[in-house]
This record gives C-alpha cells, sequence and structure tokens, in this order.
C-alpha cells in the first residue's frame, strides 16, 4: 500500500490548537503531520477504519460517527504525534553538505538532552490520548465496524490497544 498523502488535519488546526511557534515553516510540519498519522494514527485505527476516514476527508463527506472520532479523538491525538515527530527537525536541518544546527540572533539552540526531555513529555500526552482514542473505538465497536473487521491483506496494519512504551519490551 501507498503512503497515505491525505491529511487529517489542516496546517492550521496544528497552529491554533498547540503552543507551537505560529511561524513554524509548513514545509516542516505538513511531512511531520503525514508521518505522525501514517505511522502512530493508522497502528490505533487498523487500516481499514484509517482508509475509511481517509476516504470520508478525500470525498468530503465526514458526518456522523465519523466527524465525532475525527474532531474529538483522531485529531488531538494527530497533534501530540506531530510535535513529536517534528521536535528534533525544530533543531537541525539536512542539507546536501551536512546535518546542520539551525542559529538565531534572538535565540539560543536546545541541547539535544533538552530536546529528548521535551520529546518525552509529548509522547507521554501522545500516548495518554491514544489511550483515549482506543477505548473510545473499543466502547463504541458497533458504530465503526471497520475497527475490528477488516485488516485482512498482508500489508495491512491490525489497531493495537498496546498505547504505551516504556522503553522495556517484556
Amino acid at each position: 500500500m501507498a503512503t497515505n498523502k491525505t491529511m487529517f488535519m489542516s496546517i492550521q488546526y496544528y497552529r491554533d490548537n498547540t503552543i507551537a511557534n505560529g511561524n513554524i515553516d509548513s514545509e516542516l510540519l505538513k511531512p511531520a503531520i503525514i508521518k505522525a498519522q501514517n505511522m502512530h494514527i493508522e497502528r490505533l485505527l487498523g487500516t481499514t477504519l484509517f482508509d475509511k476516514v481517509i476516504s470520508d476527508i478525500d470525498n468530503n463527506t465526514v458526518s456522523g460517527n465519523t466527524k465525532i472520532l475525527l474532531d474529538s479523538y483522531i485529531q488531538p491525538t494527530l497533534l501530540e504525534w506531530t510535535t513529536y515527530e517534528a521536535l528534533p527537525w525544530l533543531n537541525y536541518k539536512l542539507t546536501n553538505k551536512a546535518v546542520s544546527k539551525k542559529n538565531s540572533d534572538n535565540s539560543d539552540y536546545s541541547e539535544l538532552s533538552e530536546v529528548g526531555w521535551l520529546m518525552s513529555n509529548v509522547r507521554d500526552d501522545a500516548e495518554y490520548l491514544s489511550r483515549r482514542l482506543v477505548d473510545y473505538l473499543c466502547a463504541n465497536e458497533e458504530l465503526f465496524p471497520e475497527y475490528k473487521t477488516g485488516n485482512d491483506d498482508e500489508d495491512d496494519i491490525k489497531p493495537t490497544s498496546d498505547t504505551y512504551f516504556s522503553g522495556f519490551i517484556l
């Protein structure tokens, strides 16, 4: 399956609903949104429900239960995962000559340990909201039959209820 390019939220929605500075480059945010939804949201929804939401967005037919799911659960979760995916690249830039650290006359760059601390805090929030999303889907399976059905192709992702990563696999 090809990587999805339909965004579950706009860049403006991201800017309006996070504490991130409004002048973050859209060219940085768009790939972070796509990456976050393809890596994190699809594994929570499963491929079948994920594809249904994409189809509804593409066809401008998001309504009813899907709208509630998208507005109240998917987008808040996606906001945090997008911040998590974008954080390392706010300080660093890949160029054809090197990986460089951004610099400004009016600010100091963050140390790698500080970025790691921020990422850890953002991941905690994203995992909490992921848990809320999964709990909502489990409690309302009859509203979203795609959640537990389908996902039968070999490249489909089955929905997971494991939303926290402790760093240890037992």
